[in-house]
């Protein structure tokens, strides 16, 4: 009876080192290299291109998403092989597009930060705003009044304001809490419960760049 357990044991050890020995690291987090933040391209079927990296060496294939609205990407083409892509159709006039590149291996995925890039319009040079980043509230505090801050926006063309959206409670969509702000701070009372905000930065041409969204609880 003793020598069954200690072989039913060892097989238990053997199996669990199994187990861990075919664990599947995902890819390392994909960077993109072009277009870079903020950037226009005067070309309508730019070249996408990035690095991308896997801890255990795995081949990996690609996934390239892209749309109008940073939450509403779409495929725009998958299986690549390479870390480029030129789209096969050209993207529409003065339009700001996100891109985001997805990195597979045969159990995994990892997705890229969204950057966001413009097409050249008629009149319109230069770059977009960069997108601001949120500085704080990033995790939860007390309700009462809240300091909203984030980095300053760079690039774009003239003076560049701020619109400040919140969604709060069970609010289904993102409402204009302060527009045109000048400066990267705003401070509003805000009550308790499920708050999301984000900050977006507006130049001189109209063109918008968006932070991340951030939510938290205020208590």
């Amino acid at each position: 009876m003793q020598k069954q357990l200690m072989i039913f044991g060892l097989m238990v050890v053997l199996f669990a080192c199994e187990k861990s020995e075919d664990a599947n690291l995902a890819p390392n987090i994909p960077v993109i290299l072009n277009p870079a933040e903020g950037t226009t391209c005067e070309l309508l079927r730019p070249s996408f291109t990035w690095e991308a990296s896997d801890p255990e060496e795995d081949e990996l294939t690609y996934t390239i998403w892209l749309g109008t609205e940073e939450n509403q990407l779409s495929v725009e083409s998958a299986n690549l092989q390479h870390t480029r892509y030129t789209p096969t159709e050209n993207l529409a006039f003065g339009t700001i597009y996100y891109c985001q590149i997805e990195a597979h291996d045969a159990a995994n995925s990892t997705k890229s930060e969204v950057v966001s890039f413009s097409t050249t319009g008629e009149g319109e040079s230069g770059v977009l705003p960069s997108r601001p980043v949120v500085i704080a509230p990033k995790t939860n505090i007390l309700a009462g009044d809240i300091a909203f801050s984030w980095n300053e926006s760079t690039h774009g063309v003239g003076t560049i304001v701020y619109d400040l959206y919140v969604q709060q409670g069970e609010a289904s969509e993102f409402s204009l809490l302060e527009a045109e702000i000048s400066g990267t701070a705003s401070t509003h009372n805000i009550t308790a419960g499920k708050l999301s905000w984000y900050v977006e930065a507006k130049d001189s041409r109209g063109q918008v760049a968006r932070s991340s969204t951030i939510s938290i609880t205020l208590n």
